[in-house]
């Protein structure tokens, strides 16, 4: 119940916060609040259903910054870590369809440090830089994007193509999209993952929408899906596990624009 009353605290607050700069020429504001049944994050799941919102302000130069939270719900959030993402974004501005993007995320895990910007090693928090390209405005769109993990000396290699179309019924979309990628772990732990989704989008007003997807995640890994708890029988001790039972998930979400 705390986890669910501070996601909603910090989707009011961010929810009112854009809202004082949309009057801005060249500042647009977005929240969002989601909700998914398994939090898989680049083909591992890091938890069972989970309530995440965020915001973030992009800006006509190019620079995009924001807030994301993640906080688990039910019986395995117990001993599922909340986490907190803060990430800054600037699109290179070129010329035609390329697009080019640099940026870097802080991921936090409050519930194991002591202080936000402490890492202890990773446990608390890691710092990553990334580049990308990709082709807008073309079939597919395709886009690739190399991540390096400043504190835990990971890299990820991610390629995805994605598409919609407009359904019948007016102001509904349906888009398709397929994630691939690559982790290069300093301990070894390499991997490669891909991810299909299907997602229906409602555009509800011109400013706000909806929409649900269905996501089939593979790994080349054994017991890296399907986020569960346990309890050790000798010591009363409750335990998170990974069965790879799941490889579908679902999400809904809702998104505003001011």
């Amino acid at each position: 119940m705390k986890k669910l009353i501070l996601a909603t605290a910090l989707l009011s607050t961010t929810a009112i916060a854009p809202a004082a700069f949309a009057q801005d020429d060249g500042i647009y504001p977005v929240s969002r609040i989601e909700s998914v049944s398994e939090y898989v994050f680049r083909g591992v799941s890091l938890g069972a259903s989970s309530l995440q919102p965020s915001t973030e302000i992009s800006t006509s130069v190019g620079i995009t910054v924001g807030a994301w939270y993640s906080a688990g719900l039910g019986p395995d959030s117990s001993v599922q870590a909340d986490e907190i993402d803060l990430y800054v974004d600037y699109a290179v501005p070129l010329e035609g369809p390329l697009a080019l993007n640099v940026g870097g995320t802080y991921y936090f895990y409050p519930q194991t440090a002591g202080t936000i910007f402490e890492t202890d090693g990773g446990d608390a928090g890691s710092y990553e830089v990334y580049g990308s390209v990709g082709l807008e405005d073309v079939f597919l769109s395709p886009k690739g994007t190399v991540y390096y993990d400043l504190t835990l000396e990971n890299l990820t290699l991610e390629g995805e193509v994605s598409h919609s179309v407009d359904l019948p019924r007016d102001g509904w979309s349906a888009g398709l999209g397929l994630t691939v990628g690559h982790v290069d772990s300093d301990e070894g732990l390499d991997y490669e993952w891909g991810t299909a989704t299907v997602a229906i989008k409602k555009d509800v007003t011109e400013n706000i929408d909806f929409y649900v997807s269905g996501n089939f995640t593979l790994n080349s890994e054994d017991d890296t899906l399907g986020f569960d708890s346990e309890v050790d029988l000798g010591t009363g001790t409750t335990f998170a596990t990974l069965d790879s039972d799941t490889q579908f998930w679902l999400g809904t979400g809702l998104s505003v624009s001011y």
